[in-house]
């Protein structure tokens, strides 16, 4: 004798439930649904200190991070150039990580400043991989005409407009660095922080939290995990990447509730119909 429909959602077949979960998982990440998140106090303030920039305010951006981090802090990284590209300020990115140029060209070609009216060398530049390690951000700090003679592009830096008033650390608002490593984000607080007294904003792996987390918020005037990208996403309404992900998660989250109670459903059922027999 075959089981009845209220055995099958009792006890679906698990390949059932595994295959309406992959379906149901990848159709957010092809198209994101936008559903609301929870975007945390710490999210806020990261986007607070930008969105209180001056017009014509420098800000200096690190992209302190690999390609084997690039699914953790692209979507962090893009949101922070959406929210940057959005205001009047002058943006300079570089990276202390030799693939971190990968990392840069693959975040700013999805955002595309253009979209914004944003010009390269009048509005934004990429300096590219600057070696050195503690030594560079300090040479950076003093003199960034000395420490880079020219841009990612080739172009030397006396040539590029934004650039032509900027000497070091004094002349920037804001310093931005996304980076899986405490060394290079504590680093930047020894280099610019403390002797130049700059605003910092720092985005770090989860697990690295606690590490960076005694500096909060007096060098570190803003610090987030770069799991919560999403979160800035939906805070500055350009879904992305993290949304998708979020997306992904919570719809995943509803469909097994929805099995869940089903199956107590048909199992409290099939309790009382044989009770009555």
């Amino acid at each position: 004798m075959g089981k009845s429909l209220l055995e099958y959602i009792e006890a679906p077949p698990r390949e059932f439930i595994y295959t309406i979960l992959l379906i149901i998982l990848s159709l957010p990440l092809v198209r994101p649904i936008g559903l609301p998140i929870p975007v945390s106090a710490r999210i806020r303030e990261y986007h607070e200190y930008i969105a209180n920039l001056p017009d014509g305010a420098y800000v200096f951006v690190s992209v302190d991070y690999g390609v084997s981090s690039l699914p953790a802090f692209e979507p962090f990284m893009m949101a922070t150039m959406h929210d940057l590209f959005a205001k009047n300020v002058k943006v300079v990115f570089a990276t202390l990580y030799t693939d971190g140029p990968i990392c840069y060209r693959s975040a700013i070609e999805k955002v595309n400043p253009d979209a914004y009216g944003k010009k390269y060398g009048e509005d934004y530049v990429f300096l590219g991989y600057v070696p050195g390690g503690e030594t560079a951000r300090k040479a950076l700090a003093e003199d960034l005409h000395a420490a880079v003679p020219a841009d990612a592009k080739g172009t030397p830096i006396d040539q590029i407009p934004m650039l032509k008033g900027i000497k070091g650390a004094s002349d920037f608002d804001l310093l931005i660095s996304l980076t899986p490593s405490g060394d290079v984000a504590i680093g930047w607080i020894r280099q610019w922080v403390t002797p130049y007294g700059i605003k910092y904003l720092c985005v770090v792996l989860a697990m690295m939290m606690p590490t960076i987390e005694p500096y909060y918020p007096e060098q570190v005037k803003a610090l987030c995990g770069a799991d919560k990208g999403g979160e800035y996403e939906f805070l500055i309404g350009k879904p992305g990447p993290g949304i998708k992900k979020s997306d992904s998660f919570s719809v995943g989250h509803i469909v097994l509730m929805i099995f869940i109670i089903l199956a107590n459903i048909a199992y409290f059922s099939l309790k009382m119909q044989r009770k009555e027999v």
